[in-house]
Order: C-alpha cells, then sequence, then structure tokens
C-alpha cells in the first residue's frame, strides 16, 4: 500500500518567501517524516531549480510543467486573447487556463502512470480542471476567499468602470467555485471566516486549519524602546493601502503622544508615495539576520484592510515575540482573534491601541506571552501538527487506494 503524497502547487514553496508559500511549508512540513511527498510545480525559476536540488529540499521528486503560453511574444499574445475569449464564454477565471493547461495535464498523467500516490493535495482552485476524476482523493487548499477579496477592491475603486470590471471578475469567481468545489472530497481553508464564505457558495466538505508553525523560540525580545515593526512587501497591495492608511490616519496621533517612536519596514518593493516621519525602510532582511533586526522592536502592526485568509505577518510577529495590535480582517485565523493581540479598526482606536502598548511594558509583556501560549496549542504543539497532517490526508479514513492518470496522455514536461 503507498503511503505517498503528490503535492500539486504553482511555484516552489520555501524560495519563495511571500505568505502562501510559507503557509504551503508549514503545511508540508507536518507530513514529511511520515510520507515521501512529490511535487508537481507548475512553474519554477533557476533559483527554485537550485533549491530543489538541495538536501533539504522536503520533496522526494520535483516535476516542472511549464505552462501552455511558455515561448515568444506572440505565442503568450495569441494565448492571452484565447484565454480572455475563453473566460467570458465560461464564465472561469483566465488564470484558471493558465494554471491547468496541456502541458500540466499531461505531466500529471505521466506521473500517475508511473507512481501510487495515496494522496493528492493541491493548492487553489486554479488547479481544479487537472484533477477531474480524481477529485475524491484530492485535498484542495483554498489560500483566500478570492472573491470576497475582489468585492472589497471594488467597493474601494473609484472609477466606475474600473469597478464593474472588478465585481465580474468576482462574480466569475464565484460561479466558478459554486461549480467546482462540491467535486472534492476536502476542502481546506487556512481562517473560519473563509470556511463560511465558501460554505454559501455550496461547498459543504469543508474545514479550516490552523497554519502550522515551527517550534517556538527558546529566546524572546526584551520589547524596550519605541519602535514599531511592520512586515511585508510594500508592492503587495494590501501592504501598501494599510500603510497607507497608518501614515496618514494613525501614526501622526502617536508621534504626537510619543515623538520618539519610529516604525521600521521590513520588506522588499518601491516605496515610494508612502510617506511619513520616522519611518525606517528596512528592505529584506537576511533570515540569519531576521530574528535579531525584529528583536529591537517594542511592538508589531498590521493595519491591514483589504483581502482575505490569514494574514502570515501577524503569525511571523507572534513568533518572533512581538506584540501585535491589528485590526480585524487581519486577525483572522491567528491567536489576535482569541484575545492575544489588541484588534482596532479605526484610525482613533488603533493609535489608542498602539500608545497603550509603547506606554506600557508590563502589557506587552503580558500580549507576548499569551501569544506564545495560544501560538504552541494551536499552531505548534505536536497534537495541533497531527490534526493538520489528518485534515489534509482527508480525515482519519482518507482512501489509500492508488491514483491513475485521466484524461488526455501526452507526453509533456519533464522531472527535474
Amino acid at each position: 500500500m503507498s503511503n505517498d503524497i503528490l503535492w500539486i502547487k504553482s511555484r516552489m514553496p520555501g524560495l519563495v518567501t511571500d505568505g502562501s508559500s510559507l503557509v504551503s511549508t508549514g503545511l508540508i512540513s507536518c507530513l514529511q517524516n511520515d510520507h515521501a511527498i512529490d511535487l508537481l510545480c507548475l512553474r519554477m525559476t533557476c533559483r527554485e531549480e537550485a533549491q530543489a536540488a538541495e538536501r533539504s529540499c522536503p520533496f522526494r521528486n520535483v516535476f516542472v510543467a511549464d505552462t501552455d503560453n511558455a515561448g515568444g511574444l506572440t505565442r503568450r499574445i495569441g494565448y492571452r486573447l484565447g484565454y480572455s475569449l475563453c473566460s467570458e464564454l465560461t464564465s472561469t477565471p483566465r488564470s484558471v487556463f493558465y494554471e491547468s493547461g496541456h502541458r500540466a495535464r499531461a505531466l500529471l498523467n505521466r506521473v500517475l502512470a508511473e507512481r501510487r500516490y495515496r494522496r493528492i493535495i493541491a493548492e487553489y482552485y486554479t488547479v481544479a480542471p487537472l484533477l477531474e476524476g480524481l477529485e475524491s482523493q484530492t485535498s484542495l487548499i483554498l489560500h483566500d476567499a478570492d472573491h470576497l477579496s475582489i468585492d472589497l477592491d471594488a467597493i474601494r475603486e473609484p472609477s466606475l468602470p474600473r469597478r464593474g470590471w472588478l465585481y465580474h471578475r468576482a462574480a466569475q469567481m464565484r460561479a466558478y467555485v459554486e461549480r467546482v468545489g462540491p467535486r472534492f472530497d476536502s476542502v481546506l481553508t487556512l481562517t473560519s471566516f473563509d470556511r463560511q464564505a465558501y460554505e454559501a457558495r455550496g461547498i459543504e466538505r469543508i474545514q479550516s486549519l490552523d497554519v502550522p508553525l515551527p517550534d517556538l523560540p527558546a529566546e524572546l525580545p526584551a520589547l524596550e524602546g519605541e519602535s514599531i515593526a511592520f512586515l511585508g512587501s510594500v508592492d503587495y497591495p494590501p501592504n501598501r493601502h494599510g500603510l497607507a492608511w497608518f501614515f496618514a490616519e494613525v501614526f501622526p496621533a502617536v508621534l504626537k503622544r510619543y515623538p520618539a517612536a519610529r516604525v521600521q519596514v521590513f520588506g522588499g518593493g518601491n516605496h515610494g508615495g508612502l510617506r511619513s516621519p520616522n519611518v525606517d525602510w528596512m528592505g529584506r532582511v537576511p533570515q540569519s539576520e531576521f530574528a535579531r533586526a525584529l528583536g529591537g522592536a517594542a511592538l508589531g502592526i498590521a493595519p491591514i484592510r483589504l483581502g482575505t485568509g490569514v494574514k502570515v505577518k501577524v503569525l511571523d510577529m507572534m513568533w518572533h515575540g512581538l506584540p501585535v495590535v491589528c485590526t480585524s480582517l487581519a486577525s483572522r485565523g491567528t491567536p489576535a482573534e482569541h484575545g492575544a493581540a489588541l484588534i482596532a479598526d479605526t484610525p482613533a482606536t488603533f493609535a489608542e491601541a498602539v500608545c497603550a502598548l509603547l506606554g506600557s511594558r508590563a502589557r506587552r509583556l503580558e500580549l507576548q506571552g499569551a501569544s506564545q501560549k495560544l501560538l504552541f496549542e494551536r499552531h505548534a504543539s505536536p497534537e495541533t501538527r497531527a490534526c493538520i497532517a489528518r485534515k489534509l490526508l482527508g480525515g482519519a479514513d482518507a482512501s489509500a487506494h492508488p491514483l491513475t492518470p485521466v484524461g488526455a496522455r501526452s507526453l509533456c514536461g519533464s522531472p527535474l
């Protein structure tokens, strides 16, 4: 009986350090000690290829398929036009066609013809067409409720034509999820909010899970001084929007009471247009230096007001021992929504929460202890990781029958 797992993701997790890849890395770590995991990756870069060859790579094999539109400019334009037309005719998000083309389908069939797997675990609804006929043995992970995220973007869009286009895209996503979601044996989300959003779309076999984290650090920061940390690329729209809101409407009130307070922004991207006094743009900090750099902060903030899914920055700051002030949106799927952070959604309450922590090291240490306790219980304990593994495998009685290929059988793409 095979105990192997096939993981399907559009990028190689690990080297790509955005939130979704950090989530993927954590989920994979819950299974890799007891299962051999192969990765079917839909796109790779040279740096990702190098990582796949390292001994620390969690995958036994990495299989790579090019997207169908890979090639010259004419080919890319042709596929874009074709996908756009198909999208409108079938009420299917255009990204689905990019992620589930003939090359990826052919490689999946080749892999399944040569190997036996207990379970397929796939990330994002965009790969659903690849898995036709295999839904009963697949766990589908949905990182975000994308249709709600786009609705939020539309509400804030000043341009009427652009707003209409965003609502149209959200409607496409809802229609598509309603068609494909109920077919899967198991659908997993990262917050209970997203689970309820997909339940409203008719998906019944759905669960939410807490994002697994590494063992908690033995040493925690002293939480001294008046530095405020923010994590994340400023090129990512929800981050940029949140920082702009904080700088314009929150930070001035903080500076009136604590004029020496500074915001340290850890993350890349072009910060042009984001203006505020007392801001240090730290850029991307190497992982080996990150804990030390973050350890000089008194608290962290997550003023995120757009998007769905779990905000990994909140988990990351808490894991490093920082007390956090965040919005209710940013609290989802983290200990923040269970009382281990200060939650505020208006400029006045957010500024007051930041000032309350800047003014009391005892309160900062209290929140540090509360978040560490909940992080262990809900995200890092052996029991939590075992529970996550069971959910990924479709429950305690997950199918152990070998998987067989379906659909087209032409052999394109090649294993790394």
